[in-house]
């Protein structure tokens, strides 16, 4: 049966509320999801570090920007020892992230740095990294965020690879 112009137009608005509502709800589901989630194993043939390599520590010129290979940064986040930043948009960060991750969209930079600068300051004093990831390799987000808190003196790494490896080797 063929429709109408009229018709297929207000049938086609009935999208985006379904768009919507599945929006919300992974917005709501992940909020209420308060349980810490525990951390995934991760798969030793993806990580290019060795199993002995040493934690990376603050570096000693402030306002540097590091690499940080994803075994260190698993080593970080079983231990606790980093304060790691999720600078993707937050519908991504509520879809999934790694565990302990503080969501700081780059698009937000400017209007939650203050809200932020405090923790990194502990964490710099406490000698804990400050770890910024992205989507993966061609996410430009991570290296910003990392340059605009290395202007303000802070000593950051990015994680190679981004959540994408994180996913890879922790599935």
């Amino acid at each position: 049966m063929k429709q109408s112009p009229r018709t297929a137009k207000i049938q086609g608005w009935h999208i985006l509320p379904a768009l919507g509502f599945i929006t919300a709800c992974l917005g709501v589901c992940s909020c209420a999801d308060s349980q810490e989630k525990t951390i995934p194993t991760l798969d030793p043939s993806l990580s290019t570090v060795k199993p002995t390599a040493p934690v990376i520590k603050a570096p000693l010129q402030p306002g540097t920007i590091t690499p940080i290979p994803l075994g260190n940064l698993y080593q970080l986040v079983q231990s606790k020892a980093a304060l790691i930043f999720d600078v993707r948009p937050i519908i991504f960060y509520k879809m999934g992230h790694i565990p302990g991750a503080v969501s700081f969209p780059k698009a937000d930079f400017d209007k939650d740095i203050e809200k932020h600068e405090a923790r990194i300051k502990k964490a710099i004093t406490n000698h804990n990294p400050v770890v910024i990831y992205c989507t993966d390799l061609a996410c430009p987000d991570a290296l910003t965020v990392a340059t605009q808190l290395s202007q303000r003196g802070y000593n950051v790494a990015v994680l190679q690879g981004g959540y994408e490896a994180w996913k890879n080797a922790t599935d």
